[in-house]
């Protein structure tokens, strides 16, 4: 009898516990649960994560009266054609979300710019995602003098000096963002139209498809990587963790309207998955900078992004080519003075 009656606080005592860590879990997972509206949306995101109240926040609106222009070291891209192994496409009913796979010593790593000083070891590629608009009016997260574009490209970035993503994620410089807006073309940039032509496989949330046509993080970045805006500021998604470095490229990726409605089409939760920016946060004390160029973009080409494997190899043979080429106009111009042309 005793035993029995001893018994019963035992087992209501286990009970208790497993009921509290249900409750513990259904309370993280809510936590976990944010959007873009009602709710969840993010006027509401402060209320589970503390940190998208904070005073660096993402995105902004760069200002480019107020823009200060600054002279960067050279942003140099490393294994930025490398093909990777694999690339895994998912709709988490918040984005597009992209993984790329790749051998230890090709995986897409950035050096310099506004990166120098936070590392020497440089920034590694983590995944990147997309945010898009309803319509062409709105859909990116930073706006140019109030303008915004029709979509977005996130380009997330892992600093060398922490193992993981995870740990890198609540360091000062742990994280940088590269930014790409996109414009509406009558032709795509890169690997587009291969890529959008999967979506309708991802059409609800937890799908994911994996592309058979694996293309380099080159074919979804603008083709020109000289001209940017930077500023210190956060995860636009929650945690919304700060101290993230941003690099917003001038020169916009082209998509067509077919494609980009091809985002519009994805659900969440049997909703349309549409208008997923976070609205602009206020600038406060901080200084958006503008990579000084010394000729002005339409008269200049791509920049050629660097593969650690033949970075010096490229040298020698362009140099040698425009030797010859000197040589060349200089008989060139002999012969013209000699005939009298």
């Amino acid at each position: 009898m005793q035993s029995e009656i001893m018994g019963k606080p035992c087992r209501n005592s286990t009970l208790a516990i497993v009921i509290a860590q249900i409750l513990i879990c259904a309370s993280v997972a809510l936590a976990q649960d944010f959007g873009y509206d009602g709710r969840h949306g993010p006027a509401h995101w402060s209320e589970d994560y503390a940190k998208c109240s904070g005073k660096h926040q993402s995105p902004i609106n760069i200002d480019l009266v107020n823009a200060v222009e600054r002279r960067f070291p050279r942003l140099d891209f490393y294994n930025f054609h490398v093909q990777p192994e694999s690339i895994q496409m998912s709709n988490n009913g918040h984005t597009v979300l992209v993984k790329m796979s790749y051998d230890e010593d090709k995986i897409p790593i950035v050096r310099g710019g506004p990166l120098a000083e936070k590392t020497p070891l440089g920034y590694q590629f983590e995944q990147f995602h997309f945010h898009w608009g309803e319509n062409d009016t709105i859909g990116s997260e930073d706006l140019i003098d109030n303008r915004a574009y029709p979509a977005e490209l996130h380009v997330v970035l892992r600093n060398l000096d922490y193992p993981d993503f995870s740990s890198a994620l609540d360091k000062d410089h742990g994280i940088a963002v590269m930014a790409f807006f996109f414009t509406i073309s009558n032709r795509s940039t890169g690997g587009y139209e291969d890529f959008t032509n999967l979506l309708s496989q991802i059409d609800r949330k937890g799908k994911s498809v994996n592309m058979t046509n694996t293309l380099p993080l080159a074919e979804f970045v603008s083709s020109y990587l000289e001209s940017y805006y930077t500023y210190t500021g956060s995860l636009t998604t929650p945690p919304c963790s700060e101290e993230v470095t941003w690099i917003d490229f001038t020169v916009p990726i082209d998509i067509t309207e077919q494609q980009l409605n091809a985002f519009r089409l994805l659900t969440a939760n049997d909703d349309h998955l549409k208008n997923n920016f976070r609205p602009i946060q206020p600038l406060n004390d901080r200084t958006v900078y503008k990579n000084f160029i010394k000729v002005p973009v339409n008269n200049m080409g791509s920049i050629p992004l660097v593969n650690a494997e033949n970075a010096a190899g490229n040298w020698r043979p362009l140099s040698l080519a425009v030797l010859l080429s000197g040589f060349v106009l200089a008989a060139l111009s002999r012969t013209s003075a000699i005939s009298g042309f």
